[in-house]
């Protein structure tokens, strides 16, 4: 990642200089990516020319020209590699890449031939994110374009479609709640049963929970993103690829952020864009203060052989955008939220602690107060000082919901579900009200998902 920003720096006047960088950056990804033979900037012989990058795809030999200009490429460079292929054995498959993208009439040409494999920068962000391997994205370039033809296949088109049925259906409960799934809210807050899943749930593990604004909840499952409206009960399969994980997040820009893989994903109107990258072990997106968006990723407490450890991203606009924040805290973390304040709180093994980016993400263990008496599977900041933590008590199946204040540590008990197997999520509606998305699976396998509505007074918070 670090590499590519700083080729994503160069000034202009220094193209020349990148581009050999770049031919070897190139080289190095694909490596990476599980792709055999790869060689950087190799002369033909008696120097005829030369090839950036070369490399095989199981039995399959690739040649690359590598571009990153200004300008869009025209047809001047797709006919410079086919020429290169005179002096090649029969078989080898040119590829044409381009930071810059192409001209209309490149891309014009690219939808009725397929002599040249065309990549630009959103293919290449996404091997060096880690969302796919070079070793797949060529695999998946090469059947799409056997199917349907052309040489130029969009990005969202190379990653994989979630295999989805029928959107599952849902019950609206009835307000008091469930028999013998009940919840107890402590004086001032209030609890709506909003649904239930209907019948055998088949779309797996739901691993977060996001407000679109709109009346609309995102579900993060197995099978896909899931959009649920909880006034009507009704659900619909959403935009988006296999193997998200986490809670998305909605932009102010009405764009959604999604984690997959070691990447972050802006969806905008069926667009995929790379905005983060490199993000390894268990993650969260999260918002921060005036609008801005930040994924936290922990890989366990750090070692002294130096595996483990957290980050701290702030995602921008592209990949090259996004600005990574080693936080220095020995212990493990459970869950993290970042406050509109700017306080990022941590909680995890028994201990939880706040610090900030102008502290440098210190957490000195002068600084560690007790957790709250929970084990948080989920968190969600609300307002400027207070954290939402929701996770088992204990050894039972009692789940709860507490509110912390930042300043303090001081933990509020809101809320308390008895025969609740998971917390999966935690989401926003307004500024005192919540959605929780909780199991009620029991010893069943398979999950048995139950959304509430919770409202907290100011009074309530601490």
């Amino acid at each position: 990642m670090a590499a590519y920003q700083e080729l994503d720096l160069r000034a202009p006047g220094q193209e020349t200089a990148r581009g050999r960088r770049f031919n070897a950056f190139l080289a190095e990804v694909l490596r990476w990516g599980g792709l055999r033979d790869v060689v950087s900037d190799q002369r033909g012989l008696e120097g005829r020319d030369e090839t950036d990058v070369s490399f095989m795809l199981g039995y399959t030999p690739y040649i690359l020209e590598a571009k990153w200009q200004h300008a869009p490429v025209d047809a001047g460079a797709r006919s410079k590699i086919k020429e290169r292929l005179e002096g090649r054995p029969p078989g080898v498959r040119p590829v044409l890449v381009s930071m810059s993208g192409f001209t209309e009439a490149v891309r014009k040409w690219a939808d009725f031939h397929a002599g040249v494999v065309l990549l630009d920068r959103s293919h290449v962000e996404a091997m060096v994110s880690g969302l796919i391997s070079a070793e797949v994205l060529f695999y998946r370039h090469l059947a799409v374009t056997s199917r349907r033809g052309g040489s130029y296949v969009p990005l969202a088109d190379l990653l994989p479609e979630p295999e989805v049925g029928p959107p599952p259906s849902f019950l609206q409960s009835p307000a008091h709640g469930i028999d013998g799934f009940p919840a107890i809210p402590e004086p001032g807050v209030t609890v709506t049963h909003v649904l239930t899943a209907d019948g055998a749930w088949a779309e797996g593990e739901i691993s977060g929970l996001a407000y679109t604004g709109g009346r609309r909840l995102l579900w993060t499952t197995m099978s896909g993103m899931l959009c649920v409206e909880p006034a009507t009960g009704r659900s619909s399969w959403a935009a988006g690829p296999a193997f998200c994980k986490g809670p998305a997040l909605v932009t102010p820009d009405s764009g959604i952020l999604l984690h997959s893989e070691e990447a972050v994903l802006r969806m905008t109107d069926n667009h995929v864009h790379v905005v983060g990258g490199g993000l390894r072990g268990h993650g969260r997106l999260m918002p921060g203060p005036n609008g801005t968006a930040w994924a936290f990723t922990t890989q366990g407490p750090r070692t002294a052989q130096g595996f483990g450890g957290h980050t701290l991203t702030r995602l921008g606009d592209t990949l090259a955008d996004s600005t990574s924040y080693e936080v220095d805290f020995a212990g493990g973390v459970h869950e993290a939220a970042l406050t509109r304040s700017g306080t990022l709180f941590l909680a995890g093994g028994g201990r939880d602690v706040t610090t900030r980016l102008e502290e440098g993400l210190h957490c000195p263990s002068d600084r560690w107060a007790n957790s709250a008496p929970l084990t948080p599977q989920t968190a969600l900041a609300v307002g400027e000082h207070t954290v939402l933590l929701a996770g088992p008590t204990g050894q039972g199946m009692e789940k709860s919901l507490v509110a912390v204040d930042t300043r303090t540590h001081r933990s509020t008990l809101l809320l308390r579900l008895p025969n609740t197997t998971y917390i999966t999520g935690l989401a926003a509606a307004g500024e005192d009200t919540v959605y929780l998305l909780t199991d009620i699976r029991g010893n069943g396998q398979a999950p048995r998902p139950r959304l509430l509505h919770v409202t907290i007074p100011a009074s309530g918070r601490p």
